[in-house]
């Protein structure tokens, strides 16, 4: 990820406020940073939204495509990820190390969505089992990184896929073709309210805080990212950094995740529908 160079005095002044509650910009251990989004930011996609959280600056189109079901799930439709970690947000992403970036989290966001199960809208993507399903393509570019990388790209992601319009569509045995409904503005009734966020905690001397600044992140000895969603549920965990943490540390990091995910879900699905009040 994005770093920035810090003295040794100016980490402990960090470290030191995280373990009594005060960072560096004010907020305690457990807030979020103001985000913004902008929701169906590009035309041409099935759903899209802009995010900004604080100076991370994140970008998410989906795009519906048609498709054949894994032989594993025939009555499922599919989703899959594309990271593209833009030099321009940060010239560390140039090259080697953008590559692994995008790889690590396109593997987090697989795993949390497709692999936790967490998407309960894939049997409402099958159009015709083991035959022809719906493919939803989720793109995400990381225009600006300012930490908190995985939260940010993960309220792009249920934006997105809360925008997303997929035609109703009727398949024919006969000719083993899909053909779009009679009515063209028929759209299939998809719900991703429950849709996970990732919430990444940053452990940091010997406190953790969440939605960690790129300051804290320069301070921070290892990360847990996890998938939670808006009623507390866990669908995955991931954790990020060498260093070793105790199991009495991850319980409280699960415990601090499981809290700011719920809030963080509210807020989105608030910020959500009032762009759409505004819209009517």
């Amino acid at each position: 990820m994005a770093h920035v160079v810090l003295s040794d005095a100016e980490k402990l002044f960090i470290i030191h406020g995280v373990e009594q509650d005060i960072r560096n910009d004010g907020r305690s251990s457990f807030d979020y940073r103001d985000f913004s989004i902008q929701p169906d930011i590009v035309t041409s996609a099935s759903g899209s939204a802009r995010v900004k959280l604080s100076n991370t600056e994140i970008l998410v189109g989906v795009k519906a495509e048609l498709d054949v079901p894994e032989e594993r799930t025939p009555n499922q439709g599919k989703m899959d990820f594309y990271v593209d970690c833009s030099p321009l947000a940060s010239p560390r992403f140039e090259g080697r190390e953008g590559r692994e970036l995008g790889t690590e989290i396109y593997n987090a966001l697989n795993a949390i969505y497709v692999g936790g199960r967490a998407i309960t809208n894939l049997e409402k993507l099958c159009i015709e089992p083991g035959k022809h399903c719906w493919l939803l393509n989720v793109d995400v570019v990381i225009l600006e990184c300012s930490g908190g990388l995985y939260d940010a790209i993960s309220i792009g992601v249920k934006a997105a896929l809360y925008k997303t319009q997929v035609p109703v569509v009727e398949y024919c045995e006969e000719s083993d073709e899909v053909s779009v409904d009679g009515d063209i503005f028929r759209q299939l009734d998809l719900d991703f309210s429950l849709c996970p966020l990732l919430v990444t905690v940053s452990k940091i001397g010997q406190g953790h805080v969440v939605d960690s600044s790129l300051e804290e992140e320069s301070c921070c000895n290892a990360q847990v990212v996890m998938g939670v969603t808006s009623d507390g549920r866990v669908s995955g965990m991931r954790k990020v950094g060498a260093q070793s943490l105790t199991i009495n540390t991850i319980c409280d990091m699960v415990s601090t995740a499981t809290q700011a995910g719920i809030d963080l879900n509210h807020s989105l699905m608030a910020k959500l529908q009032a762009t759409e009040t505004a819209a009517s």
